[in-house]
């Protein structure tokens, strides 16, 4: 069987349209990543170990802390424990469980409760890619005729002799069977 189906975002080809969808979403249209320069002071990686409490908890192993705080204490803990600001910086995890392995190997971090807060103050949104000048449809290959069709995103299409008949879904999908 041919490869088919073209990635929109580097040219990779799929045999079925799943595959293509699932390379796409994994690897191109993420919506977060993880870093730790994200952590954009030491006071983010500590939160209360319950409300009203007198302590803190470390982001990265769960250690409580005495308040009010003493960010010296705070620091050195991030420093020396786990080796804040050591790592790559430039670094990006997309996905979660690559980040909480990241935590663990490269910063001594335990999970637990506390390591959702270290998460979501590491997270942030990533902007979407651009396709490689396609558009933002799918441009599909009638195999009897070799006509092509365009569907833009907005859901019109343009059709030619054995084109898709208009008001098909668009898809995020190029169809090529003859490269």
């Amino acid at each position: 069987m041919e490869k088919q189906y073209t990635c929109l975002y580097c040219n990779n080809r799929f045999k079925n349209k799943n595959e293509a969808e699932r390379h796409q979403n994994s690897l191109h249209l993420r919506r977060h990543s993880w870093s730790c320069a994200a952590l954009t002071g030491i006071e983010r990686a500590y939160q209360a170990s319950h409300p009203g409490s007198a302590t803190d908890i470390c982001g990265f192993c769960g250690d409580e802390f005495p308040n009010p705080p003493n960010w010296d204490i705070r620091r050195d803990h991030l420093n020396i424990v786990h080796k804040h600001g050591e790592c790559n910086q430039t670094k990006k995890f997309f996905r979660a469980d690559h980040f909480r392995q990241h935590l663990k190997h490269s910063h001594a971090g335990t999970s637990g409760k506390w390591t959702n807060h270290l998460e979501n103050a590491c997270m942030r949104d990533e902007p979407p890619p651009q396709p490689l000048n396609r558009g933002s449809g799918l441009l599909h290959v009638d195999l009897a005729s070799a006509a092509q069709t365009y569907i833009p995103a907005t859901g019109s299409a343009l059709s030619g002799p054995g084109g898709i008949p208009a008001g098909i879904k668009p898809e995020t999908i190029d169809e090529n069977p003859h490269e």
